[in-house]
């Protein structure tokens, strides 16, 4: 199998199976948010991102751990009201969503979700075209998608509705490494596929993390998927001056091969490196 190369992605996203492979990355891909409602202050929603893996051996529900470790944070000193997925499934990660593993230097977490939890949101569980697990590893300057909910497009509708806006986009893998695969976005080559704008500079991509990026292959003019990594870090914004670079903007996920078929984590492998 081979992943397709920069030209290909290119002339791919110009078309319209650009448009269906980011309405694809973004049917695995459902916000994961808490309400916090503290007495006396507006109710304010925090949000990741997460999906739904199938390896072959089990399926499960995919984000990153320092979305858990702020749930947890917030409800250390929040008055929390609601923990949920999507815009209707309460998330019970104490029960029937359990977390199965989750590693903060590998920036993972796994939880317990079935397919038939995934089908009641409208979602759809990452398969992939790989025959064993974990996928071929993504190879640099091949065709990538991704996708995530930005926090900075959450909104009120009313009182107790509230939307999400979700952000897929492709290009390629411009860095990988045994940890990382990373994609750094042109805006010189972005189309708009979806009708919906492209975002301003400095767009705040944070909510983004826990998502999937997946590599695009296509064998024998079959075109399919792999997932590449989880999302944990997105550009900063150019008004934090401490960490920003204006106009530098990459996507990094950490590698799928550091998540095991039953929804483990391989920290042997992490501490290898």
């Amino acid at each position: 199998m081979d992943q397709i190369d920069e030209a290909e992605a290119r002339r791919i996203m110009s078309g319209g199976l650009g448009r269906a492979e980011l309405e694809l990355v973004s049917s695995f891909t459902a916000p994961l948010y808490w309400v916090v409602e503290n007495p006396g202050m507006p109710p304010v929603v925090r949000n990741g991102s997460a999906f739904f893996l199938d390896t072959g051996h089990a399926v499960f529900g995919v984000t990153a751990a320092h979305v858990i470790d702020g749930l947890k944070t917030s409800r250390a000193i929040d008055r929390i009201t609601a923990v949920q997925i999507g815009p209707e499934h309460t998330l019970d990660l104490g029960g029937a969503n359990a977390i199965i593993a989750s590693d903060p230097d590998i920036d993972i977490a796994t939880f317990k979700f079935s397919r038939a939890e995934v089908a009641a949101l409208g979602k759809t569980v990452l398969t992939g075209s790989q025959s064993t697990w974990p996928p071929q590893p993504p190879q640099r300057d091949r065709g990538v998608t991704f996708a995530g909910f930005p926090a900075c497009e959450t909104r009120w509708e009313e009182r107790r509705t509230i939307s999400f806006g979700a952000a897929p986009g492709g290009g390629i893998a411009t860095s990988v490494s045994e940890k990382d695969v990373s994609t750094q976005l042109e805006r010189a080559h972005w189309i708009d596929m979806l009708g919906l704008g492209l975002p301003a500079e400095n767009f705040d991509f944070g909510g983004m993390s826990g998502g999937p990026m997946l590599s695009i292959i296509e064998r024998a003019g079959i075109r399919s998927w792999a997932l590449a990594g989880v999302i944990y870090q997105g550009p900063n914004i150019a008004t934090d001056v401490e960490k920003a670079i204006s106009g530098f903007e990459v996507i990094r996920a950490r590698r799928a091969h550091f998540i095991r078929e039953d929804g483990t984590l391989d920290t042997a492998r992490w501490r290898s490196l």
